[in-house]
């Protein structure tokens, strides 16, 4: 891994590059751990995996067995953090 940096994403909880380089949203401390936990790791199995193969999910699923109960809060909830918070963090009239 090259580094890893936190952003203000308004489209992604996190990424890796093709260069090792992760990327997090800083929203992720916003969420229970079991679903910021499964980013962190999902990205870190693109340093193995730099695609989403059977290999890949395998390999997420050998480091974080709940990632499917994950992914079902993240698209129940996971919109909400970034309609509701603002460009630069801050929550926005609703």
């Amino acid at each position: 891994m090259r580094r890893v940096t936190v952003r203000n994403q308004r489209t992604r909880w996190g990424s890796c590059s093709r260069l090792g380089a992760i990327s997090l949203n800083w929203r992720l401390i916003q969420m229970p751990p079991l679903v910021s936990d499964y980013i962190l790791l999902h990205e870190l199995m693109h340093l193995r995996h730099a695609n989403h193969s059977r290999r890949f999910w395998h390999e997420v699923e050998s480091v974080c067995p709940g990632y499917r109960d994950a992914e079902a809060w993240l698209r129940r909830t996971g919109r909400t953090l970034i309609v509701t918070l603002g460009g630069d963090g801050a929550i926005a009239a609703t």
